[in-house]
């Protein structure tokens, strides 16, 4: 029984790694008590610990692998202890962020071994469900509550068909962490920067962008019409230098014409990380344009206004930039062509002191990364 609980954990960890290399996850830590005797109702008695790992790939569902141990500690001759392995999938609820916590629903598969077995007390396979609730304490730290059941697959009569469990803990939420900086030194950091690798000394204007005087073409006597430059796209750079001739309404581009910057005029529901339905359509069509571009990449910010607690702004800007990114996954742009980052109440575009100005800041931008 040993050896097959050590083969399982390891494979646990190794996905564990690779998961861990490229995807945000949360850790759990939690103890309590479980009710394996259920004949006369719930007898929650024996001791539970418990962790897990969940994992962000970009979906509804979030994979998780359980690790449990309960102590039982019967009569001499009898179970010690049970140790579970489990690989659930976990649903959050979107509730409006007036409640300010995260409730989510969890089921899966897994196997129990047992320490000390006794006749009709032995491995079983199982399944699992149940619900559970996270409290935000700070960015790193959230408490978390959670109830479970099991469904312990058995055939004999001297074992118990099912197990209950209340445990609760500590969640820490391992996002990446975007590092700040201006790596051309002119004044603007990366972020918004639109023409990153400005030689150093060059005057740029406050996107980045080096200031160049207009030209002022001469005009020839021999040829009385000037020389007629046409902008097709209407992106401000002529189509004699345009490579990317075709740029939708609205992008900011950089010097040859290319998409790089883009505010995303879309709307969600009050309080809620929900698109509404008209901004769907706008989302549709920018997944479009990104089909259009194979090779590139998008970074999806969210901001808020500043009105209201900093840590909610945080939140919901994070949940709104995730929705984006969930909704460009499903017209069918790869989960690893984006990154979904709230921004909260940063960089903001306009006075937040007016109703017009923070209506202004509660915005989706999208950074193309050719």
């Amino acid at each position: 029984m040993k050896k097959s609980l050590l083969t399982c954990l390891v494979i646990a960890l190794s996905a564990t790694t690779v998961f861990a290399e490229s995807t945000e996850f949360d850790l759990s830590l939690k103890v309590g008590l479980s009710s394996l005797d259920n004949n006369d109702g719930w007898n929650f008695k024996k001791t539970t610990i418990a962790a897990d790992g969940a994992y962000d790939l970009g979906y509804v569902i979030k994979p998780r692998i359980d690790f449990v141990y309960i102590n039982v500690d019967e009569k001499v001759g009898g179970v010690d202890s049970l140790w579970q392995l489990a690989f659930d999938g976990v649903y959050e609820l979107d509730l409006s962020d007036e409640y300010y916590v995260d409730p989510y629903l969890f089921a899966g598969v897994g196997y129990e071994f047992v320490s000390g077995e006794r006749k009709g007390f032995g491995d079983k396979l199982f399944l699992q469900g149940g619900l559970g609730i996270k409290y935000p304490i700070t960015n790193m730290l959230n408490l978390v509550t959670e109830f479970k059941a099991l469904q312990i697959f058995d055939t004999s009569r001297n074992d118990e068909k099912n197990e209950f469990a209340f445990l609760i803990g500590v969640n820490m939420p391992f996002h990446t962490q975007e590092v700040v900086d201006d790596h051309d030194k002119d004044g603007v950091l990366d972020p918004s920067d639109l023409c990153p690798g400005t030689p150093v000394g060059t005057k740029v204007d406050t996107n980045g962008c080096p200031i160049v005087k207009p030209v002022v073409e001469e005009v020839v006597e021999e040829q009385p019409e000037p020389k007629v430059l046409l902008d097709t796209d209407h992106d401000g750079v002529t189509d004699d230098e345009d490579i990317c001739p075709n740029t939708p309404h609205g992008f900011k581009v950089n010097k040859v014409g290319c998409g790089i910057k883009k505010t995303l005029e879309v709307h969600f529901e009050s309080n809620l990380a929900k698109l509404t339905k008209n901004s769907m359509v706008k989302v549709r069509k920018f997944a479009k344009y990104m089909k259009s571009l194979p090779s590139v990449s998008v970074k999806i910010e969210g901001y808020t206004d500043s009105s209201g607690l900093k840590r909610k702004n945080q939140i919901l800007s994070q949940k709104r930039a995730a929705a984006v990114k969930k909704a460009l996954i499903h017209y069918g742009i790869s989960a690893s062509r984006i990154t979904a980052i709230g921004k909260g109440s940063l960089n903001p575009i306009a006075d937040n002191t007016t109703v017009a100005g923070r209506a202004k800041n509660r915005r989706i931008e999208a950074i193309i990364h050719h």
